[in-house]
C-alpha cells in the first residue's frame, strides 16, 4: 500500500491534467462548429441578398427555404434556448423536491465530480424528438412537391 500512496499526488495531476486538456478540446471544437454554422449562415443569406439586389424574382417557397434553412444556423438562438432548457430543468428539479442537487442557492447548476470526469449523458430522447420533427417536415415537402 506503501508504493500506491506516493504516487497518488501523481496519479491526482495527471487525472485533472487529462480533464482540464478533454474539457479545452471539446470547447474548441464546439467553437469551430459554431464557426462553420456562422459561416455558412452568412453564406445563405448573402446569397439570398445578392440574388434579392438583382432584382431576380425569387420564388416564396425557395425564399422561405433558404429563410428556414438559415435560421437553422442560428448558433446563439441555439444556445439561448439550451441555456433556459437547462435553467428550467433546474428549477424543475427543486419543485420536485431534490433539493439542492441540481441547482445551487444561486440558482446556477451544480457539477460534480462524476460529470466532470465522465462528462454528461447524451439526452437521446431530445435527439430522437428532433430527428422525428425533421424527418416530418421532409416528408411534408416531399408530399407537397409531388
Amino acid at each position: 500500500m506503501a508504493p500506491f500512496v506516493a504516487y497518488l499526488p501523481h496519479l491526482l495531476y495527471s487525472t485533472a491534467l487529462t480533464s482540464i486538456a478533454m474539457h479545452h478540446l471539446a470547447q474548441r471544437k464546439a467553437l469551430e462548429a459554431d464557426r462553420a454554422h456562422v459561416a455558412a449562415q452568412l453564406s445563405i443569406l448573402g446569397a439570398l441578398r445578392a440574388r434579392l439586389a438583382a432584382g431576380e424574382d425569387v420564388p416564396e417557397r425557395e425564399f422561405a427555404r433558404q429563410w428556414r434553412l438559415a435560421r437553422s444556423h442560428d448558433v446563439w438562438r441555439a444556445r439561448a434556448a439550451a441555456a433556459a432548457e437547462a435553467e428550467a430543468r433546474a428549477r424543475g428539479q427543486g419543485e420536485r423536491g431534490k433539493g439542492s442537487e441540481g441547482a445551487g442557492e444561486d440558482g446556477r447548476e451544480e457539477i460534480g465530480w462524476k460529470e466532470v470526469l465522465l462528462g454528461r449523458r447524451f439526452d437521446t430522447s431530445r435527439s430522437e424528438e428532433l430527428d422525428r420533427k425533421d424527418l416530418e417536415r421532409v416528408r411534408k415537402e416531399v408530399e407537397e412537391t409531388s
